[in-house]
Formats: structure tokens, sequence, C-alpha cells
């Protein structure tokens, strides 16, 4: 196998080790899993941190999320599509998370930039989640009671929360649909809303 090919195989076995492993992340886990000797790696990347740096660089690149999102489609009535949109991000930010541990994990030892790079990456894939859900839901911007790009931050939001660890919730995804696109209000509440 050419070298570059080589390359890219042992980083695409990487990825799914790095998310679960995140720091821990040792280069005979990545050798078993991309199936080669160890010491293979050490041709094709001139460190442990060098070969998470990359990994960390292909798993937030751009490309990688457009194919998440072509493999993703939102079918089904606006709830539906709503909430698998809330679900992709959330999958989405996870995996995100734990390549941001590994990230700081390495700048530890190498160079500094790496967790920046990383924080400029996501800020660059947020948008385009966001620019995304804004195209996505534009047939029914009619019936939507605030801007897409509004509605958008509202599912990003949603999808933080509910990925986030800190608080167990009762809420499931479905619930998070029907809040974004109903409130929580009842619409027969005699409550109001002044």
């Amino acid at each position: 196998m050419p070298p570059e090919q080589r390359r890219a195989a042992i980083v695409e076995a990487s990825i799914p080790l790095l998310e679960k492993h995140g720091e821990a992340l040792t280069t005979r886990m990545v050798a078993e899993a991309a199936g080669v000797a160890e010491g293979t790696i050490f041709r094709v990347f001139d460190s442990l941190d060098d070969l998470i740096s990359v990994t960390i660089s292909e798993a937030l690149s751009a490309d990688r999320l457009a194919k998440r999102l072509a493999d993703t489609p939102l079918t089904g009535g606006i709830e539906a599509q709503t909430r698998t949109a809330i679900e992709l991000i959330e999958q989405y930010l996870h995996s995100v998370h734990t390549m941001f541990i590994a990230a700081h994990g390495a700048a530890k030892h190498t160079a500094p930039h790496a967790a920046q790079c990383a924080r400029t990456e996501l800020e660059a894939r947020t948008a385009e989640l966001d620019a995304w859900m804004t195209d996505h839901f534009a047939p029914y911007r009619d019936i939507i009671t605030i801007p897409l790009d509004a509605f958008a931050t509202l599912l990003r939001t949603f999808a933080v929360g509910h990925a986030s660890r800190f608080v167990a919730s009762s809420l499931t995804l479905d619930d998070l649909a029907r809040l974004a696109l109903h409130g929580a209000l009842r619409k027969d509440s005699a409550c109001s809303t002044d």
C-alpha cells in the first residue's frame, strides 16, 4: 500500500479509537485496529501526538461533516426532521468533545496550537451545521415563528444541552423536537404569556 493510503487508513482507524479513549489512545490500539505493525505507524507519523493531531484535523474536517450531513436523510414531517437534526448535532458534538480532550492532551506534549486549531475548526463546522439547518428548514420558513438562523441556534442549543452529561434529563429527542416547534406552553392554556 502506498504511504499516503496507509497514512489515511491509520487515521481512519484512529478516529473511533480517539473518540472512545481520548488521551488514553495508544499506538498499539491503533496498530491493531488498522491491521498494521506498531512500527508502521512510526514510518508514516513522527509520534503518537503527530498521529493524534492529524486524526483530530481529519475528524473535524469540512469534508467529513459534509459527508455526515449528506448521509443523514431528514425525512417525515417537520417534527421528525427536527428530531433527526437535533440527534445528528448531538452525536457530532459528542464525538467532537472527545477530540477536544485529546487535542488539549496533545497540546501538553507538542505544539500548543493543536487545541486552538481544533477550536477554530469547530467554529467553522458549527457555522456549516447552522447553514445546513437553515437551508434544510427553508421550506418551513412560513410556519416557523422565529428566523431560520435563530431556529438553527435553538436546535443546536437543545442538542448541546441534551448531549451534556452534567445533568440527567428525562427529556427525549422527541420532547426536544416538540419544544423547538411548539414551545412549552399548552395552546389551550389560560395562562397569559405577557
